[in-house]
Order: structure tokens, then C-alpha cells, then sequence
């Protein structure tokens, strides 16, 4: 290696043009320029203050034989040139090697050469596609749920107000029919009142969480603590218990449908009321496509 590719070599090392380090050591950049194509040699006064200036000895300066691969083959310098590309700026944070403005991918936030920013960049690229294909394949699932919760509901709303509505037609026609010959204003007034109210009775039964059918089912399930017996182990015994068990379950069954009766005359009052309500929370959970707390949803 030359002196003067040395001295090049060091200067954009050192990130400055011809024209700053001429200006550095009170010299022209054409001198400068003479020094490093190996045109003219510096004395060794200046060879020193080059030294100084870029922080290495004389020695090394003047050693000749070694190969500087630190740098590549310097390009054809301009007197007016701006920062020189060799110059470092750091050093890439992925790969570790040193950055120059030959080879700087980006400087911020952090400082990666153009392979490493490439790689990033990439890697970034496939997890965008990558999550906007779970978003979308995640939204699929969700529409499809909505999709099957709106046709069982309204498979649910079709059922009950369909019987419903048969069962309120036969109840009219039954009460109309009465009617015919002996016509009652009050009767048909009973008859319209009471075809709504068992038309929503009945559309009520459908769903589980309903107020209506709470009441008439959970009533009919209580049950009566019956005291334990105590008999004799004999034939009298046996007869007597079996006569006590016999005449608890008809009690139990009298108590079962009275209870029966009264949750079916509260749910008649209640209807009326509370089917409003039911049907407006399963026509939003229709628009919805969402799950409705009034049907079972497992």
C-alpha cells in the first residue's frame, strides 16, 4: 500500500474531505489531493500532526507493507465533496458490523445497515400478513357464530309463535263459534283479552330463562319434606307403612298440582306483561347475531 492510499484511507476514517483537512493543516485541497495520487509526500512535520490528527503513530503511518482493509478502494475525490461515505457511524445494532452512509439501512431509532433493515423490514411484512389473516380468519369464526345463533333463534321465535298462534286461533274459534247463538259483548270482549294472553303464555313456554316458565315449572317441582316413620316388623307394620307412603304420594301429587295450578294462573297474569319484553330481547339478539340469555345456549 502507498503512502498516499494511506493517508486517504485515514482521512475518510476520520470523516473529512480534502478541503477540511487542507484547511486543518493551512493547505490547499489540490495538495491534499497531490499527497494521496502519490504525486508529492509530506515532510515529516506534517506526517506528525497527521498522526496526531488521526490519533495513530507515525510508524503506522510510514509502514508501508500491511494492507488496510478497513476501508475500500478510495473513489476519485472531489475538492467540494461533503462528508465521505467511509466515514463510521456506528455500528449496526442486529449484526454488530460497522455502518457507514455506504452501507446504512437507518440511523432511528436505532442504527442498522441495509441487509439487517431489509431482513426487518420482511420479517415485519410477513407478521403484518400473518395477523391480518387471524383478524380475518378470527372474524370468519365470529360471523359464522352470529350466522347460527340468528337461524336458532329464529328457528326458537318461529316455533313458539307459531303453536302459539295455533292454539289462540282454535281458542277463538271455540269462543266465536259460542257466540252464534247467544251473542255476549262482554263473552267476546273475554275471549279477545284472553286469546292474547294465551297466545303469549304459550309463546313464553318456549324459553328457558322466562319469567312464565320459572314460574309454573318451579313451582310444580317443589316437593313436601315428609317426617320419617316408625313401625312395627310385622304384617300390620308393613301394612301401615305402606298405607302412610301410599297416602303421601297422593298428598304429594295434590300438592304438586295445586302448585301447578297457581304458577299457571300467575304465569296467565304475568304474560301478557312479561312477552313483550321476550320478544323485543330476541329480536335484538337476532340483529345482533348474539347469544340470548332466554335460550339455553349450550
Amino acid at each position: 500500500m502507498t503512502l498516499g492510499r494511506k493517508l486517504s484511507n485515514h482521512r475518510k476514517l476520520a470523516g473529512l474531505t480534502q478541503q477540511q483537512l487542507g484547511e486543518h493543516l493551512s493547505l490547499s485541497a489540490q495538495a491534499i489531493s497531490k499527497w494521496e495520487n502519490d504525486m508529492a509526500e509530506p515532510d515529516l512535520s506534517t506526517l506528525k500532526k497527521l498522526a496526531e490528527l488521526y490519533k495513530t503513530t507515525l510508524d503506522d503511518l510510514l509502514n508501508l507493507d500491511c494492507e488496510d482493509v478497513s476501508v475500500s478502494e478510495p473513489a476519485e475525490d472531489n475538492t467540494n465533496e461533503e462528508k465521505s461515505s467511509f466515514a463510521p457511524i456506528g455500528f449496526c445494532k442486529e449484526c454488530g458490523i460497522t455502518v457507514t452512509e455506504e452501507n446504512l439501512g437507518c440511523d432511528s431509532p436505532v442504527v442498522l445497515c441495509k441487509k439487517c433493515l431489509t431482513i426487518k423490514n420482511e420479517n415485519e411484512r410477513i407478521a403484518a400478513e400473518r395477523a391480518a389473516k387471524q383478524r380475518a380468519e378470527e372474524n370468519r369464526k365470529i360471523e359464522m357464530e352470529k350466522r347460527a345463533n340468528r337461524a336458532r333463534l329464529r328457528r326458537i321465535r318461529g316455533w313458539s309463535l307459531s303453536i302459539a298462534a295455533i292454539a289462540t286461533v282454535i281458542f277463538l274459534i271455540l269462543g266465536i263459534a259460542s257466540l252464534v247463538d247467544n251473542f255476549s259483548g262482554g263473552f267476546l270482549a273475554f275471549t279477545l283479552i284472553f286469546s292474547y294472553i294465551l297466545f303469549s303464555f304459550i309463546a313464553c313456554l318456549f324459553y328457558e330463562d322466562c319469567f312464565v316458565r320459572d314460574v309454573i315449572f318451579e313451582w310444580t317441582s317443589k316437593s313436601i319434606s315428609w317426617p320419617g316413620l316408625i313401625f312395627e316388623f310385622d304384617i300390620d307394620g308393613f301394612i301401615w307403612l305402606i298405607s302412610m307412603k301410599l297416602l303421601f304420594f297422593i298428598l304429594g301429587a295434590l300438592f304438586g298440582i295445586v302448585t301447578f295450578i297457581i304458577g299457571t294462573i300467575l304465569g296467565l297474569i304475568c304474560a301478557p306483561f312479561v312477552f313483550p319484553y321476550v320478544l323485543r330481547n330476541v329480536n335484538r339478539c337476532i340483529a345482533l347475531g348474539t347469544k340470548c340469555d332466554l335460550v339455553d345456549n349450550d
